[in-house]
């Protein structure tokens, strides 16, 4: 599938399916994505919230990136990683996740350990 055909594609789901596929997809290519640049990830405040964005696919964080946040590049993190070192330092850091939005902003907000559950299981709560 092309770049366009996948952002297309991810642009028609629900928030909620995107955040099914996003499980599903994460687990099955063993890596998710987010932003960075030189002084580190993209932390978008949502209120009272610091939120990491997360996306399954490079061409997803890259076209959200192309928005407001044309400085910042896509990120590869592997699986164990993310579920390792990642989620157990944003909970206690205090930080959520922002999984999958869409170009328009709308994802699912998620608590880091909920995240590492729902990765290792494959169950969404």
């Amino acid at each position: 599938m092309s770049s366009q055909a996948l952002i297309d594609a991810n642009d028609r789901l629900t928030t909620k399916q995107r955040y099914q596929s996003f499980i599903e997809q994460a687990r099955k290519a063993q890596q998710v994505w987010t932003l960075s640049d030189e002084q580190g990830c993209l932390i978008i405040e949502t209120g009272d919230e610091k939120v990491l964005l997360l996306w399954s696919e490079q061409a997803l964080a890259e076209h959200w990136a192309s928005k407001d946040h044309a400085n910042f590049k896509a990120l590869a993190i592997s699986l164990s990683d993310m579920t390792e070192k990642w989620l157990p330092g944003m909970a206690n850091d205090g930080f959520d996740l922002a999984v999958a939005p869409s170009f328009a902003g709308e994802g699912t907000i998620v608590a880091p350990l909920d995240l590492a559950d729902e990765l290792s299981s494959g169950k969404i709560k």
